[in-house]
């Protein structure tokens, strides 16, 4: 049985990839959208890519609604900053990062943000706005494989803001050890306990929390013959079940 390779990316469906080194004769590849974060100024992650040779490339887009058929190009704006204005009052802004490579060249977009105000340009991005979130806004990251009934994560990464807490736990179906462990200097952890092995119907949590900010979750439950299906939502301090990001 041959096996299946994949990249999990923050977003609810994963994306089936080739083998490493396969990427080498064709254009590159999105596993991962860029994430919008919040301030007077908006910034954009690039994203994860496969394939990427050369600079990557910024637009900005501004939306009447949530739909991409409502978004215009900014224009001039091609940096990964983005200076809120007037003129976004009513709207929702979101990036868009090109990667490219000698074959040829890849789009991808950033979920737009909530509304903005019309009274006032203060942005409302990824969770509820009485608090903040960290920032960084946590990423977590799953590469792996299935092979029939069996999945194999064989990389997971979270990246957020140093100090952060990441917390790890899996249902009766799995043998993971639990436990917590922080973000370092670097903004990035991996957690290699978790990667092994598992069987159809294992659920993966992973919490990334800071004090009083809204934190990150994101479940993944094993499927068979295919890859895992992803959730991502919020963590509101003092709630206990995970939200919808807003």
């Amino acid at each position: 049985m041959r096996a299946r390779w994949w990249i999990a990316p923050a977003v609810a469906a994963a994306l089936l990839v080739s083998p490493p080194g396969a990427y080498a004769a064709g254009e590159p590849v999105n596993g991962e959208p860029p994430v919008t974060q919040s301030g007077s100024t908006l910034t954009t992650t690039d994203g994860m890519w496969v394939g990427v040779t050369r600079p990557f490339a910024y637009a900005w887009f501004r939306c009447a609604d949530a739909s991409p058929g409502s978004c215009l190009e900014v224009p001039g704006q091609t940096s990964p900053t983005y200076p809120i204005t007037s003129l976004d009052a009513g709207n929702r802004i979101r990036s868009r990062v090109t990667g490219s490579n000698p074959v040829g060249s890849a789009s991808a977009f950033s979920a737009p943000t909530a509304a903005f105000p019309v009274s006032a340009p203060s942005p409302a991005i990824g969770g509820p706005t009485a608090l903040p979130r960290l920032s960084p806004f946590p990423v977590v990251v799953v590469i792996g494989r299935t092979r029939g009934a069996r999945t194999r994560i064989t990389g997971l990464l979270v990246r957020g803001p140093a100090g952060a807490k990441v917390t790890l736990s899996c249902n009766r179906r799995c043998r993971v050890r639990g436990g917590a462990t922080k973000i370092g200097a670097k903004r990035r952890v991996r957690l290699k306990r978790a990667e092994r092995l598992y069987r159809e119907g294992a659920v993966l949590d992973v919490r990334v929390t800071g004090r009083g900010k809204v934190g990150k979750f994101t479940r993944l439950r094993m499927r068979d013959r295919i890859a895992p299906a992803r959730v991502d939502r919020c963590l509101v301090p003092g709630s206990v079940a995970p939200t919808r990001c807003r």
